[in-house]
């Protein structure tokens, strides 16, 4: 009897736990797809495109945004690697390191000089200079909104 209840309340809380996880995972996956409406309204308001150009840049920028998250990713694996560095390292080691910090930087560089590049093939030079205003106003946007919603979740 009490190897059935344990076998139970084990079966239990694995399916709790799963369905937990598949929650947090639609809760991510939601909170993604409101960024991402967000963001795309924001940039309509702020840029003006004409519905010619936005059929030629979003899928642009799409792609911008993801090569970004990539170098996100790869900034992120470094900095760890950079943060927990062993100081017994050899210097060879340590050069190396340096090397792939900056060699990241200049890849991202590169990237951005294309895109740039390439939007201003889609739009007029005014309207690139908007999108990077644009892009610099969401951060701050979306950063007092984080923090707002930070102070209400405190002053609970």
């Amino acid at each position: 009897m009490r190897q059935l209840f344990a076998i139970l309340t084990l079966g239990l809380l694995i399916i709790t736990q799963t369905q937990a996880t598949a929650q947090k995972n639609d809760n991510d996956d939601d909170r993604w797809e409101r960024y991402r409406n967000e963001k795309v309204a924001f940039f309509t308001t702020n840029l003006d495109l004409t519905t010619e150009e936005a059929q030629k840049f979003w899928p642009v920028y799409n792609e911008l945004e993801k090569e970004l998250f990539d170098f996100q990713q790869k900034r992120h694996e470094l900095e760890d690697k950079v943060r927990n560095v062993d100081e017994n390292l050899s210097n060879k080691e340590l050069i190396k390191l340096t090397h792939e910090h900056v060699a990241l930087g200049k890849t991202e560089a590169e990237v951005r000089e294309r895109y740039n590049e390439k939007f201003l093939e889609i739009l007029p030079p005014l309207k690139v200079i908007k999108l990077y205003k644009a892009e610099y106003e969401f951060r701050i946007y979306m950063f007092r909104k984080y923090r707002d919603r930070n102070r209400e979740k405190n002053d609970e």
